[in-house]
């Protein structure tokens, strides 16, 4: 797999061409090459490649647009509910409440400064931005697994949207299909909302080998973005396991 990939699957689709075929003329007996249209598989390699820092600052910025579109629908956030939970004895303990209180602030303090250092001098802060990002993306992981132990409880929260849509976006931003040998959007459109649009009609209305790659790019990206530093061969045994 390239440096710059985070993983790379190829798949088969059918498509009917013009072939040369040879055969026996049996008037003449000569070898003679004819034309036929004839069903061949052909394979579609993807790519998902490995964000820049750039990228990554803008999967931020896209976050903090989604929220703020969220909160001002009136969708509540995580912190919000965990309080709600708090105050009226829900599923977890004060303890774990309490942790994970901290964990949803130091989360969005982390977004804001990540943000600020940014636009206040992207090269000079690098290194701080790296450490931020990468301590982001561990609290992340751990609010996802507390998460999941609540079976969905967050799913409709102005939080869990926003992240869903950043997810989205990260999916858009990096995924590549190769024609004649050359790396290529997969999604088309010259504005993100364009190219939004179209991976919903793929979902919706693509050809077979469109919505078993989106299923599998959505997967890949979603396990990557928990999972920073995870392989090529441990991306293929979690696809595995999600089949079985």
């Amino acid at each position: 797999m390239a440096k710059g990939n985070i993983y790379e699957f190829t798949l088969e689709t059918k498509e009917k061409r013009k072939v040369e075929v040879e055969r026996k003329n049996k008037e003449t007996g000569e070898t003679e090459t004819v034309i036929q249209n004839k069903t061949v598989k052909l394979p579609v390699k993807f790519l998902i490649k490995k964000p820049t820092r750039r990228v990554m600052d803008e999967a931020e910025a896209q976050y903090a647009i989604e929220m703020s579109k969220n909160i001002k629908r009136g969708i509540v956030t995580k912190a919000m509910l965990v309080k709600k939970y708090a105050d009226t004895g829900g599923t977890l303990s004060e303890e774990e409440t309490k942790d994970m209180v901290r964990k949803l602030q130091e989360s969005n303090e982390i977004s804001n400064k990540i943000q600020l250092l940014t636009a206040t001098d992207k090269n000079k802060n690098k290194k701080e931005i790296e450490d931020l990002s990468s301590r982001l993306l561990v609290l992340r992981k751990e609010l996802a697994d507390t998460e999941m132990s609540m079976q969905g409880v967050y799913d409709h929260t102005a939080d869990a949207r926003s992240e869903r849509a950043m997810l989205l976006w990260y999916t858009i931003q990096l995924t590549r299909v190769i024609q004649e040998d050359q790396e290529v959007l997969f999604f088309k459109g010259l504005l993100f909302e364009d190219q939004l649009e179209d991976l919903y009609e793929k979902d919706e209305n693509g050809s077979e080998l469109e919505q078993k790659a989106l299923t599998k790019l959505m997967s890949v990206v979603s396990f990557w973005f928990y999972n920073n530093q995870v392989t090529q061969e441990q991306l293929d045994e979690f696809l595995k396991q999600t089949d079985e």
